[in-house]
């Protein structure tokens, strides 16, 4: 089991990352993203007020080498299902990702945390947390790990890349 945690800032309030964040695909920076459906949406009460469900799913191209995907037997489309939960009271958008794809094989959950940075109220601080564990093949579960790992990382990286541009976008709107 691998863990990674990361923080980032975005020069931009928390309303406008917030608007990024949903709008981010289709991006150019990650063209592995090929179907998004938003399965659920709706508005609901937590502790604090308002807030709006969403229930989507992903449907992604992997860099994955032929020569794994034929031992392993998989399709080269993978599922990611996100739950988000935006709370406009709080300013606090929680999002929670999970692969649907190939459980047997690993799971990978991911939740992202957008909320007004403390120090800064005119930016956005993005808290992330990853787990990601590998079962079913012992000989090549440590080898599995990094290469998601090292896959992940450039996702992430460019994830970000598409949330400050959708915020640029946005800013131009207003």
């Amino acid at each position: 089991m691998k863990t990674w945690v990361d923080s980032y800032t975005f020069d931009f309030p928390w309303e406008t990352v917030v608007q990024a964040a949903y709008r981010k695909y289709p991006t150019r920076h990650n063209t592995n993203v090929k179907t998004l459906d938003t399965l659920e949406r709706r508005c609901g009460q937590n502790g604090s007020g308002r807030v709006l469900f969403s229930h989507r799913l992903f449907g992604t191209l992997w860099n994955v080498p032929a020569l794994v995907i034929n031992i392993l037997g998989f399709n080269e489309m993978m599922y990611i299902h996100e739950m988000s939960e935006c709370d406009t009271v709080s300013k606090t958008l929680t999002i929670s990702a999970v692969n649907v794809s190939l459980r047997s094989l690993f799971k990978m959950s991911e939740v992202l945390q957008y909320k007004v940075h403390p120090e800064h109220p005119s930016k956005t601080i993005l808290q992330q947390h990853t787990v990601m564990s590998v079962h079913g093949v012992p000989l090549l579960g440590g080898l599995l790990e990094t290469m998601i790992l090292n896959s992940y990382e450039s996702v992430i990286s460019k994830g970000r890349l598409a949330v400050e541009e959708k915020a640029k976008e946005i800013k131009k709107e207003l």
